[in-house]
């Protein structure tokens, strides 16, 4: 097991197997930086802080369903969320492979593998948090929880929030649900339609630039928060710099100036 500058342990979500397969096989694959690929085995990478506060995060990396970004959109987080006493838990999460029902299973294994630890780790308060498709996995996790084991927030940073034509990410979309979805299977995996006065509050930070996810499904996903009165913080920056990329790994973006991390507009 590797190590990304904080003590790591890692938590395999089911040991006794899978409650049911994606069919994929073999090896996982390296399909560039950080980025892993035919992943059917999930595993948790648990940062626990030295000094608690006593909140934690399971964090949804992207990948667009083809990889799972495990680093520059999950491990590391780490030393960030660690120094303010926040323990970090990055899901390395089975691939769909057109099996929609699949990712959903692994955050709520997640969530319930956390809650059970949370007095070894003192956790008081969990959450989730995802960064593109990563955030659509999160989300699943606020809006359909276990019994008695829905999260207390939501973090999503450019999330794919919609499967609707004109607003999903496609190719993640046919990765999830195969090439040729129907409409009613398209509006029963939108997200935005199963918020409720019950779904945790959210942080939304996103670039209006972003090309590849659209803006929208932020917009979407807030204005379905507002309508039930679910306390929810939206940040639109300017360019994608101040959200994703070097503003992963730093609190400031690629031309030196603050980011999401500190609230700045950019």
């Amino acid at each position: 097991m590797e190590e990304f500058g904080s003590i790591c342990r890692e938590v395999l979500l089911w040991p006794e197997g899978v409650p049911s397969s994606n069919g994929l096989s073999g090896a996982e694959q390296t399909l560039g930086p950080g980025l892993i690929g035919n992943v059917s085995v999930p595993v948790l990478y648990v940062y626990p802080a030295s000094q608690p506060c006593g909140q934690a995060v399971i964090l949804c990396p992207g990948g667009g369903f083809r990889g799972v970004a495990v680093e520059h959109e999950g491990r590391a987080f780490a030393s960030w969320f660690n120094e303010r006493g926040i323990t970090l838990a990055v899901l390395k999460y089975r691939l769909p492979n057109g099996r929609r029902e699949i990712p959903g299973e692994d955050i709520r294994r997640a969530v319930r593998l956390l809650e059970e630890r949370s007095g070894e780790l003192r956790i008081r308060s969990l959450g989730v948090m995802g960064a593109s498709i990563g955030g659509y996995v999160a989300a699943s996790a606020a809006l359909f929880p276990e019994t008695g084991m829905r999260p207390d927030f939501q973090i999503l940073l450019y999330p794919v929030i919609s499967m609707r034509d004109g607003l999903t990410h496609l190719p993640s979309r046919e990765r999830l649900m195969g090439p040729h979805p129907s409409g009613d299977e398209i509006a029963a995996c939108s997200l935005d339609r199963y918020v409720s006065p019950e779904t945790p509050a959210a942080f939304i930070a996103l670039a209006g630039d972003d090309q590849a996810v659209t803006p929208e499904n932020s917009l979407l996903y807030y204005r379905a928060l507002m309508d039930n009165r679910v306390p929810a913080s939206l940040h639109i920056y300017p360019e994608g710099d101040t959200v994703s990329g070097s503003a992963i790994r730093s609190a400031t973006s690629g031309n030196g100036s603050p980011n999401w991390r500190n609230g700045s507009t950019g």
